[in-house]
């Protein structure tokens, strides 16, 4: 009995005492105050209301320059260029939760643990501006990128030779950017820079098989005004030392990038739904279809084509190229097994497209082309009574509409046919021709006029007048004769129509 009695105290002493360590916990915890053993950073918040935390932090908490490291070099950023700031709210509002976010239990437990030693950090949290980081490491990476050099080939006396590879390096911007943020969050103001090794994407021993030309192609340009020979510039430019391996594809706009002037391009003629006006990227498509006759002469498969709402001035009809940013694209597939290299470039008004592989893909092609239909414009006439009756005067000029078929033609080394191929279906619709009837009435002179010396000087004006009026309406341009000729592997061709700008 006496036994069970000294359990009970035991029991009831312990409660007490429990009771007691609990209730002490509770009552640090609806204190307002922040835990003991509680530190911000390096600084000591322990029984603080949040203001007094926060001025302690604001007097012993400074934000120093931040400082980028790479090798033996030093880069120094003032905080106030990247709105480096304490987000002193949140950090302090972290510490006072330490042992009020979980159960009531929890916190107990953390508020006693606080009491008996347990310490508590917290990192002082920092804001910044991402953009303006950003913008700040990329001014330090110029003075550390180093550009990769892809290996290329270079033709002199119809020698090849491939030139040597080398490899760059450039800043990691996202990289940095993400240790920088997770140092000033630990107070550490110094951040070593990401710096990655790029490696080209054409090396020399991938151009060791390229050996020969497979294909190329030529057009000139009818139009040299200043905005379509830079954009013809820049397409060559950005198609151009492009290594296509075994079963790869080609886009054209993929290379080129969207025709915009943030991009580069300037404003010149381009043709949308058949009629000419001005466009940021004219010009673009005469590459491509350079470029397309050049893949057509080297044997390699054409995966997507579309031609021009207008027959071009550079090539015969069947032979173009049409591109745009609204998803025309110009595809082709190197169907060898040996890579091909590409090679474009614009000089003195010519565009040239070169395609090179192995010797052991060379082929012996012949384009031709087939129109297959041709279908008048209509003609709208409309009455013009400013116009003497019975004359005409072309308003708008009409466009035939043709069908033609594009075929390639392989033949063995003794020139013997060894099969042909259909590679594309072109069709330019027409355009209506819009012509002017005149139904302005003939005007009689009176009798007193016919009998004046006058009236053989006015008739005589009228009939100047009307030999004019002739005259205009038969220096009217016609359509020119449609030009079938086949070209051979390495080809030049120059305008033999309308002189109408291509579209894009």
């Amino acid at each position: 009995m006496k036994k069970l009695k000294g359990i009970n105290l035991a029991i009831a002493i312990l409660s007490g005492i429990l009771i007691l360590i609990f209730g002490f916990g509770y009552t640090q915890i609806n204190n307002n105050k922040i835990a003991k053993n509680t530190y911000i950073k390096d600084v000591n918040v322990s029984d603080l209301s949040k203001e007094e935390a926060k001025k302690k932090i604001l007097t012993e908490c400074k934000i120093d320059k931040i400082t980028f490291v790479y090798d033996d070099k030093k880069w120094e950023i003032n905080p106030d260029d990247i709105d480096t700031s304490y987000d002193l709210d949140k950090t302090i509002e972290n510490a006072y939760n330490v042992n009020r976010n979980k159960n009531i239990f929890l916190n107990i437990i953390g508020t006693l643990k606080s009491n008996f030693g347990f310490e508590n950090h917290i990192n002082l949290l920092v804001d910044c501006d991402e953009s303006k980081v950003i913008s700040q490491l990329e001014k330090i990476s110029k003075d550390i990128n180093i550009e990769k050099e892809n290996a290329k080939l270079n033709i002199e006396n119809s020698k090849i030779e491939v030139s040597d590879d080398k490899a760059g390096i450039e800043v990691d911007i996202n990289s940095t950017l993400s240790n920088l943020k997770k140092s000033l969050q630990d107070g550490r103001f110094e951040e070593s820079l990401v710096v990655t090794k790029v490696e080209p994407e054409i090396k020399k021993e991938d151009l060791q098989d390229v050996n020969t030309l497979l294909g190329s192609y030529q057009t000139v340009l009818s139009d040299i005004s200043p905005g379509r020979v830079e954009n013809i510039k820049i397409a060559t430019e950005r198609t151009s030392g492009v290594l296509l391996m075994p079963g790869e594809e080609f886009s054209y706009n993929n290379h080129t990038g969207l025709r915009t002037v943030k991009n580069g391009y300037k404003n010149a003629t381009v043709i949308v739904s058949g009629e000419a006006v001005q466009g940021v990227g004219g010009g673009v498509c005469q590459v491509s279809t350079t470029l397309y006759n050049a893949v057509l002469y080297a044997g390699l498969d054409i995966v997507k084509i579309s031609n021009h709402s207008i027959p071009s001035t550079y090539v015969d009809k069947g032979r173009d190229a049409t591109v745009s940013d609204g998803g025309i694209d110009f595809i082709f597939k190197n169907n060898y097994n040996q890579p091909v290299y590409i090679q474009n470039y614009y000089y003195n008004g010519v565009i040239t497209c070169q395609i090179y592989g192995n010797i052991g893909d060379k082929q012996n092609i012949k384009i031709s082309t087939n129109i297959d239909k041709v279908t008048k414009a209509e003609t709208k006439k409309e009455k013009d009574s400013t116009l003497e009756k019975g004359k005409e005067k072309i308003l708008e000029r009409g466009r035939d509409s043709y069908t033609v078929s594009t075929y390639r033609t392989y033949y063995d080394k003794n020139g013997a046919e060894v099969k042909t191929e259909k590679v594309a279906t072109s069709f330019y619709p027409s355009k209506q021709q819009v012509m002017a009837i005149g139904t302005k009435k003939e005007e009689k002179p009176s009798k007193e006029e016919s009998d004046s010396p006058s009236s053989d000087s006015s008739n005589d004006n009228f009939s100047k007048n009307d030999n004019s009026s002739k005259v205009e309406n038969n220096n009217e341009e016609n359509i020119n004769s449609d030009n079938n000729n086949s070209n051979e592997n390495n080809d030049i061709s120059t305008p033999n129509e309308e002189d109408i700008p291509e579209e894009e």
